[in-house]
């Protein structure tokens, strides 16, 4: 899912000559601006279907400004905290991607070989053609195994616990004709980020889940993020809630394997803010690589990371929409600005619209 913010066109994160570059010596977090983000949650929150909702803004130099609005748990109406864990859902894309660069900096993979190459057991559609760097762009044509209904019928049956291992994931995407040849088109497809996973299974030896944690997060000492798999996050944690036909269900302890590297990781407000900086910098990665990862298109997409832009004001990071849970994580390095966004819901999208709200607030200073 690409982010596009009024008419603007994000093209680039190449920096233009503009009067942001002094933005980093002004204060921002005035007290008008948080009485004008109160406001704005007042205003956007209420019309969301969201229980609750939680932002960070943070600024360097400045003390970080919260705003929390609604409940984390519909039962005991506990409210939203800036401690609890959540599922940070398609978030889940950059560190996959980060892993898989990193694996690239060593020279064990080559952004522009065919995945066939590396995972000819998989019998991956035009495999030959897609290569590494159209999965991380977004560009291979795989249909989203994600956008089945039949691929969810067996998991609604086993009461949301069905566990899915990922050459299943795999097989629901495959037994569909690709969507366009690869390499002419952008398309968001779970498919792309979960054979990235298989690859770095493949190439290392080892789970996705050492990988990414032996890799990035413990390196970054991100303490509270990680790759799922169980039905209960550690806590304290938020619930996640999503309305179906049958109402509001609970979704927290859903089973988050469907997800695997293309989704199914676990974080909070205080690793995300770190998170947000390192991918926007290119944490991790050599020069060579950074500018690799920051290749975007014209659709805003990476490898593995977005690129929101309204009246040339830059943010890079990912959103990330799964049942029960909506985030935003965004850096803007003009501002030295990072903004997470947490909403216990997913159905309206209710991060999305206040993170859209505070970007377009915060460019029209």
């Amino acid at each position: 899912m690409v982010l596009l913010i009024g008419a603007q066109v994000m093209t680039s994160c190449k920096k233009e000559s503009t009067d942001y570059d002094n933005l980093s010596a002004a204060k921002i977090l005035t007290p008008k601006v948080k009485a004008q983000l109160e406001a704005m949650a007042d205003s956007v929150f209420p019309k969301t279907y969201a229980p609750g909702i939680i932002a960070l803004l943070s600024v360097e130099g400045e003390p970080d400004y919260i705003i929390k609005r609604g409940t984390s748990n519909l039962t005991t109406n506990e409210p939203m905290h800036e401690s609890n864990a959540f599922r940070i859902a398609s978030v889940t894309k950059t560190f996959t991607g980060t892993a898989v660069m990193m694996l690239a900096d060593e020279g064990l993979i080559h952004l522009d070989s065919a995945i066939s190459v590396y995972l000819p057991e998989y019998h991956i559609p035009s495999g030959d053609i897609i290569t590494v760097r159209m999965l991380g762009n977004m560009r291979s044509g795989l249909f989203n195994y994600s956008e089945d209904p039949e691929f969810w019928e067996p998991f609604i049956a086993s009461g949301y616990t069905l566990e899915f291992p990922p050459d299943s994931l795999l097989a629901a995407s495959f037994r569909h004709p690709l969507n366009f040849p690869p390499g002419t088109a952008y398309e968001y497809s779970n498919t792309n980020t979960v054979l990235l996973g298989v690859l770095l299974e493949k190439i290392t030896g080892k789970p996705a889940v050492d990988v990414i944690r032996e890799k990035v997060t413990v390196p970054l000492n991100l303490t509270r993020t990680y790759l799922g798999g169980p039905f209960y996050m550690n806590t304290p944690y938020t619930h996640g809630y999503t309305i179906r036909d049958e109402g509001m269900l609970n979704t927290t302890n859903w089973n988050p394997s469907w997800g695997y590297t293309a989704g199914a990781m676990v974080s909070n407000l205080a690793d995300m803010k770190k998170w947000a900086r390192y991918l926007a910098e290119g944490a991790l990665l050599s020069e060579a690589m950074k500018a690799e990862r920051f290749k975007f298109s014209s659709d805003n997409y990476g490898f593995c990371v977005e690129l929101a832009n309204y009246k040339k004001d830059l943010w890079v990071g990912h959103p990330g929409t799964m049942p029960g849970f909506n985030t935003q994580v965004w850096y803007n390095s003009a501002r030295k600005a990072t903004l997470i966004v947490v909403a216990n819901c997913d159905t309206g999208m209710p991060a999305q619209s206040f993170m859209i709200a505070t970007i377009i607030l915060l460019a029209n200073l």
